[in-house]
């Protein structure tokens, strides 16, 4: 009878304790999440303001460049305003923003810039906290720098349809204008200069090639065949082929100077795009491939002389297949001091370390990276990676602009970009301009303040 009434206790006791747990519990589960709740929607809130602070420090330099330009401060506010709206119509999430809220100190061209942004909560939401306030603030001011710009320019096959060319060349022309102001104050014009580069199928050392290849121009090329067979199938008779080449296209560099910036020399010379003598089973002969051909001009080393950049600009001519990789490595060399020696006088680009000095490449493609020649080292998007990442390490901000291009092309132009805002992929001529303009203006000379 006592067992029992024990027992009958212990049930009691059990029972009631469960329940005692199940209501601390219950009690205790709302302030967790609401921890836990905040503490997300904190940490998502932060990455938001992160985008939105790089945003508006470039949008201060565009600003303060167009008032440089001449431009009435009614107009500045309005482009800034534009500026930051088609940023953030590129932007991932659900953030909310005001108009930017601009200053402006008189007699000077200093800029002031203030936004307030709102981020929708999460598990914030369920104890009644919808979203989460945060204000940006940048200014910058004008001030003389020093600056090297490589544009490199898609000029494969593709770029030949829907007037895709006309547009980039518009795009370019303009991008020049806003780098190089007419009205520029700079006490040395050749504190801003710009390269410029294409590829296609390979790319056209012009005259440099022989400097970058350890060839003339004008060649003459060998190859050893074997034109009889014994039966065990070892060579009875070696024979001797050679053609005459006129070409300055290259191909990747290879061994291991093959991603770096390496002065060409021993060791570290380009490939030559030479035809080779293979053996075509359906003819039963040998015979050489076609000569190798690429764009009809070569690169444009630095230089503050506009007439000659658009010149450049207007000559470009669609041809071939996108050898995007080799297109990263031109836009590098052009900014290497390490190639200093390959450069006419005047065309030398300044060390990596240089003090007030910035270096870009703006990279631009409307296709897939799809042509490559020494597949030892990768195919051409697994090149271009290596090639940009390399870049990137010596202090290059890379910019890319991926003009109707498919998965392929956007996916290794983001790669290659420096942040994800630096990164565009405009559908029509229009977007593509405004890219290039937005670009000139990000990597003016201006300087963020705050």
């Amino acid at each position: 009878m006592i067992t029992e009434q024990v027992t009958s206790l212990i049930r009691r006791w059990r029972d009631e304790t469960r329940g005692n747990v199940a209501i601390i519990f219950a009690l205790s589960i709302i302030p967790i999440l609401s921890i836990v709740g905040v503490a997300i929607d904190t940490q998502m809130t932060m990455t938001q303001k992160n985008k939105i602070q790089s945003m508006i420090d470039n949008a201060v330099i565009y600003g303060a460049r167009s008032m440089q330009a001449g431009k009435s401060r009614a107009d500045v506010t309005k482009d800034v305003n534009q500026y930051v709206a088609a940023l953030l119509k590129q932007q991932s999430g659900n953030v909310s923003c005001t108009g930017v809220a601009l200053e402006y100190v008189d007699g000077k061209q200093d800029i002031n810039a203030t936004i307030m942004c709102s981020q929708p909560t999460t598990l914030s939401n369920l104890f009644g906290q919808t979203k989460m306030d945060f204000r940006v603030r940048s200014g910058s001011t004008y001030g003389i720098g020093k600056l090297e710009v490589s544009f490199v320019f898609d000029v494969s096959g593709s770029m030949g349809n829907s007037g895709k060319m006309n547009d980039l060349q518009v795009a370019a022309r303009d991008a020049v204008d806003t780098l190089m102001p007419a009205n520029s104050n700079l006490a040395n014009p050749d504190d801003v200069r710009i390269a410029m580069t294409t590829y296609d199928t390979a790319v056209n050392a012009g005259a440099y090639f022989k400097a970058v290849t350890n060839k003339n121009k004008k060649r003459t090329i060998s190859a050893t065949y074997c034109s009889n067979y014994r039966r065990n199938g070892t060579c009875k008779k070696w024979k001797t082929a050679s053609t005459n080449v006129d070409s300055s296209c290259v191909q990747e560099r290879v061994g291991s100077q093959a991603f770096t910036d390496a002065d060409p020399g021993p060791n570290a010379w380009l490939e030559a795009r030479d035809p080779e003598y293979v053996y075509d089973s359906y003819r039963n002969r040998w015979s050489w491939t076609s000569i190798p051909d690429c764009n009809d001009f070569g690169p444009l080393p630095l230089t503050h002389n506009k007439s000659a950049l658009k010149s450049y600009i207007n000559a470009l001519d669609d041809y071939g297949s996108t050898a995007g990789h080799m297109g990263v490595a031109w836009g590098w060399y052009l900014l290497a001091p390490t190639w200093n020696s390959v450069w006419p006088t005047g065309a030398n680009a300044l060390p990596y370390d240089e003090p007030d000095a910035a270096k870009a490449m703006i990279m631009m493609t409307d296709g897939e990276f799809n042509k490559y020649f020494s597949s030892g080292q990768g195919n051409s998007f697994d090149q271009a990676k290596k090639q940009c990442d390399a870049a990137k390490e010596k202090g290059i901000v890379i910019y890319t602009v991926a003009f109707k291009a498919p998965k392929q092309g956007r996916d290794i132009l983001s790669y290659c970009a420096s942040s994800s805002d630096f990164a565009f992929t405009p559908d029509n001529g229009q977007e593509l301009k405004d890219a290039y303009k937005l670009i000139a203006q990000s990597i003016s000379d201006l300087r963020i303040t705050y």
